[in-house]
């Protein structure tokens, strides 16, 4: 009698087409953003071909007894930087789950790591699916199909602060979610 193998599916194979479809709910109009979409900015950078999407695995791998990375994830930063991409948006393959509270840990160790790196220039913000941050009862985060490393430049995100100020955007957000966001 022959054993019965099963095959499991990587979580990953697909990711572009959960991405676009993670985008899809961020560039949708809501009511909680002051009528404006969770992330207004996506849909053009989309819509130009301005936005990297790729993968990063943080997993060491063996390479003839010698621990090697395949890409670190200052690579993926070094390869966004040199493109013609206005950000990058970089799937963390990952079998662990962070917790909500270890996003803002990771993020601000990535930035630093960036800057010692010589990418200060740049920012990271992280998305978690395991965030609880909701604005009236949604939490765009939590629909994020993975843990999501987004980067960008400090003065496009700067830019962008100073375009959304001027709107509705912020209003509905309570003090956690603000204080959340540096504001």
């Amino acid at each position: 009698m022959e054993k019965e193998t099963t095959k499991t599916k990587c979580p990953y194979t697909n990711f572009k087409d959960k991405v676009m479809k993670y985008i899809g709910i961020l560039r949708t109009p809501r009511e909680e953003y002051g009528g404006m979409p969770a992330c207004p900015f996506v849909g053009p950078e989309i819509d130009k071909g301005k936005l990297m999407i790729d993968t990063f695995d943080p997993n060491e791998i063996e390479v003839h007894g010698t621990i090697v990375r395949e890409h670190t994830l200052l690579d993926k930063i070094k390869a966004y930087d040199e493109s013609d991409y206005d950000s990058a948006l970089f799937v963390q393959v990952s079998e662990e789950v962070l917790s909500k509270h270890d996003t803002v840990r990771y993020q601000d160790y990535i930035n630093k790591t960036m800057k010692e790196n010589g990418y200060g220039h740049l920012k990271c913000i992280c998305f978690n699916p395991n965030d609880e941050l909701d604005i009236d009862g949604f939490n765009a985060r939590g629909h994020a199909p993975y843990f999501l490393i987004n980067i960008a430049t400090r003065e496009a995100l700067a830019k962008a602060h100073e375009v959304l100020s001027k709107t509705k955007y912020y209003d509905n957000m309570n003090k956690k979610y603000l204080k959340y966001l540096h504001k």
